[in-house]
């Protein structure tokens, strides 16, 4: 069986207002500075870079009022 079409998906439109940064050696985006909450997000074969799961970091960050990091995993 091939995979040709097993990665397919689509781009939201947006622009991320988070930042990336390096957490121990490891590249990482994070959206929000709460000091109270986190939550971590593991992305799947689209990876950290997709712009779409740095847009649901930014909306999770916000609507919570929690720091949400997504590492380069």
């Amino acid at each position: 069986m091939s995979c040709d079409n097993c990665k397919t998906g689509f781009k939201w439109d947006g622009t991320a207002s988070g930042k990336e940064t390096t957490l121990d050696k490891s590249n990482a985006y994070v959206a929000g500075d709460s000091k109270d909450a986190a939550i971590l997000i593991v992305t799947d074969i689209f990876g950290w870079k997709l712009p779409n799961i740095r847009l649901i970091a930014d909306h999770f960050a916000k609507e919570s009022q929690a720091t949400v990091y997504v590492p380069d995993l």
